[in-house]
């Protein structure tokens, strides 16, 4: 894996264009950064039924009430300090040697990696989610654990949840490969768009 910094991003036509073959199905998701980020905010729901359960969760260990808070500032920063290695992580699932473009978008308030490389449904669906299982469901399955008279609990509290939020496109990924590619299917990124195809088998 090979990231490139690319700069910033203002149109899709800025975008590597994949080598596809033939049969390749185009996914049926947003052709645009700001109609996919109005798509995937639909993910905020199943994010903050995730923290209800974990304060649920915390609430039974404790026997008790538990007071939280999302938007302590410290836990607020450091979930956007971890916008570039949330991406990097991404980057690191891709195959050994392909290249991997990183982008930042003023426009969309998001930073993104592309590459053309072919990956499987699987490896897909990891590496969509692997940053989101690293800085936001691990911290928030430790707060649920945490002693609440510490300091750091609800510094560790706000920043599950913000880096959580912060990763809604990457569940819209993981919503359309579960349901739209086969099983035994291929990824490939061409422009904005995802594309899928059956691997070859090698005889």
């Amino acid at each position: 894996m090979k990231i490139v910094w690319k700069g910033i991003y203002e149109d899709k036509s800025q975008l590597p264009i994949g080598n596809l073959p033939e049969d390749a199905v185009k996914f049926k998701e947003p052709d645009s950064m700001l109609k996919l980020n109005l798509v995937a905010s639909l993910f905020v729901l199943p994010v903050f039924i995730l923290i209800g359960l974990a304060i649920f969760i915390k609430s039974i260990l404790t026997g008790s009430v538990v007071e939280f808070s999302i938007f302590n500032i410290w836990g607020i920063i450091l979930a956007f300090l971890m916008i570039l290695p949330h991406e990097f992580l991404h980057a690191i699932v891709f195959p050994k040697g392909e290249k991997v473009e990183l982008w930042l978008s003023p426009k969309a308030l998001a930073a993104f990696v592309v590459s053309t490389a072919p990956v499987s449904k699987a490896r897909f669906i990891f590496l969509s989610l692997l940053p989101n299982i690293v800085f936001g469901f691990i911290p928030l399955l430790v707060w649920a654990f945490l002693p609440q008279d510490l300091a750091v609990t609800e510094v560790v509290f706000s920043f599950a949840t913000f880096s959580l939020l912060l990763g809604i496109g990457d569940y819209l990924n993981v919503f359309n490969a579960t349901f739209q590619m086969p099983k035994g299917s291929m990824q490939q990124l061409s422009g904005m768009n995802s594309y899928w195809f059956m691997a070859k088998n090698e005889s």
